[in-house]
């Protein structure tokens, strides 16, 4: 009996420890990886802020510590680019069937022909399609963006049954189509879309700072220490600036989704009117300085 009592203490102690080891592997397990991600985090971040630093001015590197102060704003700013690239949605069709079928392309472009013309006469599509033969890229993926712009003007409307003359209108019509980093996949054009917004965010960026140089620059009459001190020439008050105007992402680059009812002449129309018309979503960038354009993923089989 002591002897069958004495095994079933052993056998309980060995579970017990046993469990324990394997609860103490799991943690060591689970520090490991989160050790790992951190380091890997800060390699990249790493990358991003020398990255941001050679777009902007080298000059930074001057600053002690530059890098980790730059790393906070320059990753928040990099984070809210991601998350504005997730809200503009999956590729559409960019063809003669989606000119005829699908509003917002429709809306886009007066004519199927000027998707033609757009698509052979796009630079970069050009040098991308010359380097890529269709067995290579069958489908070409792109970004594309066009300006909105909104007009009152005054027209034929419908009372009930009735047209009316001279009725005041909001006539919407896009232009400036452009086509952006080509590619040969969704995957590929989700990361270019990725590069592209956090790239020319940063371009904007370089050249609000280099607006703020030339504003209070030094007076010629004036060359004194205290004012080369103060001045953005001065890398330590060139970088505090920039961390300052880095502070709100959402102020640099910014998405909103608005929905439109158009009629075939661009016509803007109220939700309950029936004749023929356009209805889409439309996702439009704001960028420094108020600029402001649509943006699309567009898929266009060759």
């Amino acid at each position: 009996m002591n002897d069958n009592r004495r095994s079933h203490e052993v056998l309980s102690l060995r579970t017990f420890f046993d469990d324990q080891i394997h609860h103490l592997q799991e943690l060591v397990g689970t520090l490991s990886s989160r050790i790992h991600d951190e380091q890997h985090l800060t390699e990249q971040d790493m990358q991003i802020v020398e990255g941001f630093v050679d777009a902007t001015n080298s000059k930074m590197r001057a600053v002690s510590g530059y890098s980790h102060k730059l790393r906070g704003p320059v990753r928040a700013l990099y984070n809210h680019v991601l998350q504005v690239a997730e809200e503009i949605p999956p590729p559409v069709a960019l063809n003669l069937d989606a000119f005829r079928t699908d509003p917002l392309v429709n809306a886009l472009f007066v004519s199927s022909k000027d998707i033609d013309r757009l698509l052979k006469t796009d630079r970069d599509v050009d040098d991308y399609l010359r380097a890529h033969n269709k067995f290579q890229v069958p489908v070409l993926y792109a970004l594309l963006t066009a300006s909105q712009h909104e007009k009152r003007t005054q027209g034929v409307g419908m009372l009930g049954e009735m047209f009316i003359r001279d009725v005041p209108q909001q006539a919407i019509n896009f232009s400036s189509q452009k086509i952006h980093t080509p590619c040969a996949s969704n995957a590929e054009l989700s990361t270019a879309l990725k590069k592209y917004l956090f790239g020319r965010v940063v371009a904007l960026v370089k050249q609000e700072m280099m607006s703020r140089m030339t504003n209070h620059s030094i007076k010629p009459n004036d060359d004194s220490y205290e004012s080369r001190v103060k001045s953005l020439t001065n890398p330590d008050i060139y970088l505090n600036t920039l961390i300052e105007y880095l502070e709100i992402p959402a102020n640099l680059l910014s998405i909103d989704k608005t929905h439109l009812k158009l009629s075939k002449l661009g016509i803007k129309l109220d939700s309950d009117d029936r004749q023929c018309a356009n209805e889409f979503d439309i996702h439009e960038l704001t960028w420094v300085g108020n600029t402001r354009n649509m943006v699309l993923q567009i898929a266009h089989a060759r």
